[in-house]
């Protein structure tokens, strides 16, 4: 069960929430407007078919065969880069009878942090709003994208966030942002009755 922003399951005794939404922030007009993981991707791509065109320009001259290998090595790379090097990264928390762990799920570089129940103080919501701090160069920028044809999604919104924060006293860990309270509280009040 849970919502787009989370899953929330119980099985054999104990409770998994997974989420890509786990950080509060700003967020970047480059981010939201331009820049993707699809973009990124095609760059991958693109550098791969440079680098087999290069080769191959190295070795011998280029025909239409080296440049039907390198429209295939694009078309390989490109999925395969989006759904491996650049695969949004998700937070699990797993809440297991004595231990709790949460974990980073990414290609590289993951972390995992594994605490005692019993150490945990309070599961509390937190509350962050941000709010456009320049409303006269949100005005400007915005009317120079719809000049240039384009629309910025979500610039100079404002922003709010509830955070399902795991107070340990020392140390205090993010499981979870949404936009929604009643996300937040539903969270909160399934692992309260967990716990």
């Amino acid at each position: 069960m849970g919502s787009p922003a989370y899953k929330i399951t119980l099985e054999d005794g104990r409770v998994i929430l997974e989420t890509r939404s786990f950080r509060s922030d700003r967020g970047s007009v480059l981010h939201s407007g331009i820049f993707s993981r699809e973009l990124s991707a095609s760059f991958i791509a693109a550098a791969a078919m440079g680098a087999v065109l290069g080769f191959f320009a190295l070795i011998t001259d280029l025909g239409l065969v080296h440049y039907v290998i390198g429209i295939l090595v694009f078309a390989v790379v490109f999925p395969l880069s989006r759904l491996y090097i650049l695969k949004e990264p998700y937070l699990e928390t797993v809440f297991d009878g004595e231990w709790m762990t949460i974990s980073l799920k990414r290609p590289i570089f993951g972390t995992r942090v594994k605490r005692p129940v019993g150490e945990l103080k309070e599961i509390k919501i937190g509350h962050v709003k941000f709010e456009p701090e320049n409303a006269d160069a949100i005005a400007f920028v915005k009317k120079i994208a719809l000049q240039h044809g384009t629309v910025i999604p979500g610039f100079g919104e404002v922003k709010e966030f509830y955070n399902v924060d795991l107070d340990f006293g020392d140390k205090s860990y993010t499981i979870l942002t949404t936009h929604e309270k009643k996300d937040a509280e539903d969270v909160v009040l399934k692992l309260r009755e967990f716990l």
